[in-house]
């Protein structure tokens, strides 16, 4: 019997999964007996514990010809890496690093053919959110050592790390925590600061990231970024004063962690469109449709047919995305 443990995702769920027991005396366990015992000797870590992003082993790959079993230290791999997503809760480092190893060493091929039956069979996850995290992870590792960061935050900055470089985008994420100061870094707060990100031929160094974010939160353009307002001064004594409390309306976290990631979505759909406007300046179509009046007329034509789209799903508070007629 193949066995199956739940991995702990945010926002997949609405229960909180509970790991299956292997029952004494299976194969299971007798399994991973001898694994364990050469896991500290090739790996340095103890899989009884919670296993960190130093202890995983480089990615490495593994050619798909490849059909012979796992060798002694493909075992330790596999059982550090399935150590460290067991006990896996918000670390976007460890889960990825762990996930990457066993996809490239192709470590599964002792119990599945592939790597997206070994997702779903073992761990049951998704392999869109698997890979996101596979993607996520050398980010957030370069950004974030100790692993306070989520695979949201590592999300926004990945192109930031992709276009930019890894100086670049240490030095956004750094910047954006002292900005905001006591208040939390979320992943809408990294989108509004890449948005204003000058392009990458305007980016002499990276460390000019401080500056433009500065100017951005100083100038409006980023107004995350601003400064917290002032705390609301103390009532003289004898003058009581109840702040009224917003009613949650009985929002639940998953749907707050939506609201954030739906902000985020319409910060960056925001940031193209100022990027559109400022590309398709004065003398673009006149020298369009003196080059192609067709072309340059169709273009201009779907232009505004994308514009006007945009703008009626934004009247539309049903969210059904209802274009109108062109």
């Amino acid at each position: 019997m193949t066995r199956r443990r739940a991995l702990v995702m945010p926002s997949t769920r609405s229960a909180e999964p509970v790991e299956e027991e292997p029952k004494a005396g299976t194969a299971t366990e007798a399994a991973a007996a001898p694994s364990a015992g050469v896991v500290a000797t090739l790996t340095g870590a103890d899989v009884s514990t919670p296993v960190s992003v130093a202890q995983l082993p480089a990615p490495y790959d593994v050619a798909e010809t490849v059909t012979s079993p796992l060798d002694d230290q493909e075992r330790a791999h596999l059982a550090v890496c399935e150590q460290a997503l067991h006990g896996f809760r918000k670390s976007v480092i460890v889960a990825g690093k762990a996930l990457d190893v066993i996809s490239r060493g192709r470590l599964y091929r002792d119990t599945h053919a592939t790597f997206v039956e070994y997702l779903d069979d073992v761990w049951e996850i998704r392999k869109s959110q698997a890979y996101r995290m596979i993607e996520a992870w050398p980010v957030a590792a370069a950004v974030s050592p100790i692993g306070d960061i989520n695979e949201g935050q590592a999300r926004e900055l990945q192109p930031v790390f992709k276009d930019y470089g890894q100086e670049a985008a240490v030095a956004l994420y750094r910047e954006v925590k002292a900005l905001r100061g006591d208040r939390k870094v979320t992943a809408a707060d990294l989108a509004e600061a890449r948005a204003v990100l000058p392009p990458v031929r305007m980016l002499a160094r990276p460390d000019q990231v401080r500056d433009v974010l500065a100017a951005a939160a100083a100038e409006g353009r980023a107004p995350r970024l601003a400064p917290a307002a002032p705390p609301v001064p103390a009532q003289p004594s004898g003058e009581e004063h109840v702040q009224e409390q917003p009613d949650g309306g009985g929002v639940d976290q998953e749907e707050l962690d939506e609201g954030a990631e739906a902000v985020a979505t319409m910060e960056r759909a925001l940031a193209q469109q100022r990027q559109i406007y400022d590309a398709v300046g004065d003398g673009v179509l006149a020298a369009a449709l003196l080059y192609d009046p067709g072309r340059g007329e169709r273009l201009r034509h779907e232009l505004r047919q994308y514009a006007n789209r945009t703008a009626h799903r934004m009247r539309d508070p049903a969210g059904d995305g209802t274009a109108p007629a062109s």
